[in-house]
């Protein structure tokens, strides 16, 4: 079973136009079925999640953030959770215009039908590629 977890918003926070304007872009773009987006639009970051048959592939977008900022883990309760922080800028900096979040993002998964030992990722242009191998069912 593979289930994205809802987007905290108390913990991620947005600027609020900007969550907004997103969730209503979204909204609009799915009229059919308008809320099963609605958690990707108030997401931290933007995942592709993807059933490959072996196993599951996350492919997420974390573009400005340098491997050494993101950490992934697997932990109890069968949790994949994708963390990255970008620090606060030096003081004295004068913004003409700023759009880029800094702080702490993170996004959780349950996943609890993977082989633990078999998780791979790699990091490269922006993107974080997760592979999780299905367990095996021996028969």
């Amino acid at each position: 079973m593979f289930r994205t977890l809802p987007f905290n918003l108390r913990n991620n926070a947005e600027k609020g136009r900007e969550a907004i304007e997103n969730l209503m872009e979204t909204f609009m773009e799915q009229p059919m079925n308008p809320f099963g987006k609605v958690s990707g639009a108030l997401s931290s970051f933007r995942v592709d999640v993807m059933d490959t048959g072996e196993g599951y592939e996350i492919r997420a977008e974390l573009p400005g953030f340098s491997r050494e900022e993101i950490t992934l883990a697997y932990e109890e309760e069968k949790y994949l959770v994708i963390r990255a922080e970008r620090p606060e800028p030096p003081e004295g900096i004068k913004y003409i215009c700023r759009e880029r979040r800094t702080g702490k993002f993170e996004r959780s998964f349950l996943v609890d039908d993977i082989d633990e030992t078999g998780i791979t990722a790699e990091f490269s242009e922006g993107i974080l590629r997760v592979v999780l191998p299905k367990e095996r069912s021996e028969k």
